[in-house]
């Protein structure tokens, strides 16, 4: 990741892939702007807000979660990756929801700016914004979600565009198998 940012910092000509930095370095390279506005569709929050955009996967009876947190030019700020404890899909971004504004109160970096929290999943979504649709197994899952926000500023959720969570859902794919949640900010 640090590679990543650090190329992406001094070689502004540059334009990467992001996703496909985990998968192969190499190959991660976009040739063109044209071609990298068909593949990057991640859209920047309002001016004085923060987007954390979060993935939740769930692959052959393991979840994995990750996150992104990114500035108003784009400039990660924040990232996260392992494994949770989920039974689908849905839970896994849930969990991957809670994680993310951990991190954020952790970074303690300026409390009271404003967040998006920018969800892949129609079902998680809507579970985070209306309280009668939640199951009841997540209720305390969201319990601590809603703690977090009133430690905070303003939180608003959102529904990713098709491919705006690319890199969310790459180090999601990553923390499938990983042993322990890594989190960095800077």
């Amino acid at each position: 990741m640090r590679a990543l940012l650090w190329i992406r910092s001094i070689h502004d000509e540059i334009l990467l892939q992001e996703d496909l930095w985990w998968i192969s370095p190499l190959k991660c390279r976009v040739e063109s702007v044209r071609s990298n506005s068909a593949m990057f569709c991640w859209r920047s929050p309002p001016a004085g807000w923060l987007k954390f955009n979060i993935c939740g996967i769930e692959l052959e009876n393991k979840a994995g979660c990750g996150g992104v947190l990114r500035d108003m030019e784009g400039v990660a700020r924040a990232i996260f990756s392992g494994n949770i404890c989920a039974n689908n899909a849905e839970e896994a971004e849930i969990g991957a929801v809670k994680i993310a504004l951990e991190v954020f109160i952790a970074m303690n970096w300026k409390p009271k700016e404003s967040l998006f929290i920018e969800v892949g999943s129609l079902v998680a979504f809507s579970w985070c914004v209306n309280k009668v649709s939640r199951h009841w197994s997540l209720n305390s899952v969201f319990a601590d979600i809603e703690r977090s926000m009133m430690k905070m500023g303003n939180s608003v959720f959102s529904l990713a565009d098709r491919n705006g969570n690319g890199m969310a859902f790459s180090l999601a794919m990553t923390g499938v198998n990983r042993m322990q949640m890594f989190k960095a900010w800077w």
